[in-house]
Order: structure tokens, then C-alpha cells, then sequence
């Protein structure tokens, strides 16, 4: 290979002064005159020593849609010796007429190794005293990106002079050091939200940038992640910690952990572009991240959400109630809601652990405090349910059952009581007035007996049975106070 500074024509290139080596910056012209003079009128002219004439044309995504038009019919159809190098760092702004024409190549980033490597070789010559941490910390600010990396270098020698500390290169460049993304981890480990707005205030005062700050902590939790998952050294490209000091923080936190903890702290970082003040979205940002741990993750509710499913489906069906002398007869769609709530309740004590049922029956009582529910159902403007209480035949609470009769005149009143919303409200308020759990019992009854039935009123019978045996199931009930929804229909498994 012939050595570059030997060749009259590499020289003249890396000087700048080649007739056949042409460079437009299309980030300061972008229209497409500044095209048509630097590339369109020059293009049908030979090379004047060269084999090719080359055209550099650097962030090309910053010319005009008017300069891509022009530019087009050129890069349809090229002179035979003429080649155009387009450089960009937005290539998905490139419209497709263009980039479907060229030929396309990634250019990776340098390792931050490779940087730090090359920076302590420009400070050794200029005599400059920096630690290794230190130029780690600019290698790492530098994002890749060689040339960003010498300039934040030329930023903190401007900052500090010659005696460079890791202290100069955060102030002078407004990163985060490690020992304040240690702080930030050890909040979120120890759940301390009141850490998150100390931190901030810190980086504040010091004139940092809470935009970087976010990336500097997205890339911090990244590194952990991948200590926790590979543990591979060569993938921590852009931490400046010791890999033991990762390892010990990766194990404070699950993987799930890392990884909600990450997109939580993206989303703020996101937001941050639009933000009015930014100083507020990081705050409540950070509080969350550290709040995070508390709250369930969603395998676990998907988990509990499958053992309930599995408790409903592997219940025993309704046994039959048998009414005993001290307990009035109820009608056989309230009997058949009570025994399966007890038989719902039995089947998720054993096979669900956040469902328990450990009411204890009490004795039959004729101290009921109807005066007192009926005066909370004003204040809840529930009057609706008091013309049905004051409808009823008899109202009574036994053990822990408020047993309501009705005649077969006054059975739309029980319909009524028996509505999903009318009937949580009525329970709720009959246990909050009694002091603990109370059941709701409907019955049917004239002088002479059980009121007859038809066929299709004892199919809505049932239905409505199933819906309030359905809706006194502690279970049903915790999926319903969890996700907010309501019973529509219960069909039988």
C-alpha cells in the first residue's frame, strides 16, 4: 500500500486545495442555488488530474426539498467519472428518490476504550495531567463520536487548565459522575423518594444539563442490565465504573426490575423536549423510579389474576341451603346466592392466598339497626332503596344475614334491591353501619305460602340468583374492586 503523504494527489486532498475532490457543507447551504453552483454546473467538467471527480456533499439531510429535486436528475444519471459521497447523521431523512440510488454504509462508533486510548496520547503530548478515570468520564460524554470526545477535551483543558480532576471534567461538560448515579441507585434500592429531589437540586445548582443526566442514568441502569443478564465486560462500552461495583448494584435488583426502571426513566428523558420545565419532569420522573419497587409488577399481577381465574373455575357448584326455625325460609334464588358465596369462599381460602373469608356467624339478633341504615342511605340520596326497605314484608338480621321478604306485589321492589349497584350499596352499608360483614337474603312469601312461578319468571329468577351469588363472591369481588368492571351475565362452567 503506497503511504498517503508520498502520493501528490492524497496530499492535496488532506490539504484541501485537490481540483477534483469538491465539498459542499449542506448544513449551512442548503438551498439550491448553493447546489446548482458547487454540483450541477461542475459536474460535466473532466477531472483535471484525477480518475474520478468526487463530490462530498456532508449532512446531506439538511438541503431543501427544491435542492433534492435538482440534485436528482445528477444522481439518475452520473457522468461516467463522477462519484458523490453523501454523508449524514439523519439517514431516514434522505428522501427514498435519493438514498435508492446510492449505496449505503453504516459507519459503527469507536469503542470508548479506543477514545480514551487516543485522548491520553494527545495529553501525554500537550503535557497535560489528567487521571484515567477522567478520561473515561470525556471518552464516555463523547458518545462514540471521536471528534465530540476531542472537543469536550478541548472544553475541560479551556475549564481547567493542565491539572485536570474527574470534579473539572463533570462540571466543565455537566454529566453525572458516579458517585452520582450510585446515589441515584441507592434510592431506588433503599426506596427513598425524598433522595430523588435532593439529587436534582444538586445537579441544579451545579449547572448541569437534567437532559444528559437522564441519559447518563439510562445508560447506567443499561449496564446493569447487561451485568445482570451476560456479565460480559466487553458489552460495558459506556460505563466508567469498575465492573465489581456493577456487579454489586445489578444485585439489588431483579431483572424485571432493571428493566421497568429503564423505560419508566425513558419515558421522562422523552418528555423532556417539550417540557416546560425540565427541572419538575426529572423530579417526579426520579420519585416514581424510586417509588417503582412498591408497586406490583405485571407478572405478578397476571399471576394472581390466573390463581383467581383457576379458583372460579375449579369451584364447587351451589349446594342447597337449609333454613333452620331460627332463620325465616327464603326463597330458593336467595338460598342458592348464599350457599355459593360459602362455597365460592371455601374453594379461594385453599387455593388463593389473597382471598380469605374468617367471618365467624354470630347469633340471631333482634337489635337491628334499620333506622340507622335507612338514615345513611339519605345521606348516600339512595331514597330509591328506602321506598323498597319500607316496602318489605319484613327486614330482619339474623347471624350474618339481613333477611328482606316481600310479597309477590311487591316483588319489582326486590328486583330492585337485587340490581348489582343497588345491591353493593345496600351490603356496604349494612356492614359499615353493623361493624362487620353483612350478607344480603331476598324472599318471596304470601299467607299462604311460596308464591307460584312461572317458567319464565323462574328463568329470570335464576339469573338474577347467579348475579348476586356471583357479586357476594369475596373473589368476583376483589377482580371487581382491582379492574373496575361489573357483572354482565353469569353462565354456568
Amino acid at each position: 500500500m503506497t503511504d498517503a503523504t508520498a502520493c501528490a494527489s492524497c496530499r492535496e486532498i488532506a490539504e484541501g486545495r485537490s481540483m477534483d475532490v469538491l465539498e459542499i457543507d449542506a448544513a449551512s447551504n442548503t438551498g439550491v442555488d448553493n447546489v446548482r453552483d458547487v454540483v450541477i454546473n461542475s459536474v460535466a467538467v473532466a477531472p483535471a488530474r484525477d480518475r474520478y471527480k468526487v463530490f462530498i456533499i456532508d449532512e446531506v439531510h439538511m438541503l431543501s426539498g427544491a435542492a433534492f429535486n435538482a440534485l436528482l436528475k445528477t444522481v439518475e444519471e452520473p457522468p461516467p467519472r463522477v462519484v458523490f459521497i453523501m454523508a449524514t447523521t439523519g439517514a431516514h431523512k434522505v428522501p427514498e428518490t435519493i438514498s435508492s440510488r446510492c449505496q449505503l454504509f453504516e459507519f459503527r462508533t469507536i469503542a470508548t476504550a479506543k477514545i480514551a486510548e487516543r485522548l491520553r496520547v494527545i495529553a501525554d503530548a500537550d503535557k497535560i495531567s489528567i487521571s484515567d478515570e477522567a478520561i473515561r468520564e470525556i471518552a464516555r460524554a463523547g458518545d462514540g463520536s471521536m471528534r465530540d470526545a476531542q472537543s469536550g477535551f478541548d472544553q475541560v483543558i479551556s475549564f481547567a487548565g493542565e491539572e485536570i480532576k474527574t470534579e473539572d471534567v463533570e462540571k466543565a461538560l455537566g454529566i453525572a459522575g458516579a458517585d452520582v448515579l450510585a446515589r441515584v441507585i441507592s434510592g431506588i434500592a433503599e426506596n427513598k423518594p425524598a433522595e430523588a429531589l435532593a439529587i436534582v437540586d444538586d445537579l441544579v445548582m451545579r449547572g448541569h444539563n437534567l437532559r444528559n443526566f437522564c441519559r447518563d442514568v439510562l445508560g447506567h441502569l443499561r449496564d446493569l442490565l447487561v451485568v445482570k443478564v451476560s456479565g460480559d465486560p466487553k458489552l460495558l462500552d459506556s460505563s466508567s465504573m469498575p465492573t465489581a461495583e456493577l456487579q454489586k448494584q445489578a444485585n439489588l435488583f431483579s431483572e424485571s426490575d432493571l428493566v421497568r426502571f429503564f423505560h419508566s426513566l425513558a419515558e421522562t428523558e422523552a418528555s423532556l423536549k417539550e417540557a416546560a420545565n425540565p427541572r419538575y419532569q426529572v423530579e417526579v420522573g426520579l420519585v416514581k423510579l424510586m417509588e417503582m419497587r412498591r408497586l406490583a409488577s405485571l407478572a405478578d399481577l397476571v399471576g394472581r389474576i390466573a390463581r383467581l381465574e383457576n379458583a372460579l373455575r375449579t369451584g364447587k357448584p351451589p349446594a342447597e341451603r337449609k333454613t333452620s326455625q331460627a332463620a325465616p325460609a327464603s326463597g330458593s334464588s336467595k338460598a342458592s346466592t348464599r350457599s355459593a358465596s360459602a362455597s365460592s369462599s371455601t374453594t379461594a381460602s385453599a387455593m388463593v392466598d389473597e382471598v380469605s373469608d374468617s367471618r365467624e356467624a354470630l347469633a340471631p339478633t333482634s337489635a337491628f339497626p334499620l333506622d340507622q341504615i335507612k338514615a345513611a342511605l339519605v345521606k348516600q340520596k339512595r331514597r330509591l332503596l328506602i321506598a323498597a326497605l319500607d316496602a318489605a314484608r319484613r327486614a330482619e338480621l339474623t347471624g350474618d344475614d339481613f333477611s328482606i321478604e316481600f310479597t309477590s306485589e311487591t316483588r319489582h321492589y326486590r328486583d330492585t334491591l337485587a340490581k348489582i349497584d343497588n345491591l353493593k350499596a345496600l351490603r356496604e352499608t349494612c356492614s359499615e353501619v353493623c361493624g362487620r360483614d353483612i350478607g344480603i337474603l331476598f324472599s318471596i312469601k304470601d299467607d299462604e305460602g311460596e308464591a307460584p312461578a312461572s317458567s319464565e319468571e323462574a328463568e329470570h329468577r335464576s339469573k338474577q340468583s347467579a348475579r348476586q351469588a356471583a357479586a357476594q363472591n369475596p373473589i368476583v369481588q376483589q377482580v371487581l374492586r382491582a379492574f373496575g368492571g361489573e357483572i354482565v351475565d353469569v353462565k354456568a362452567p
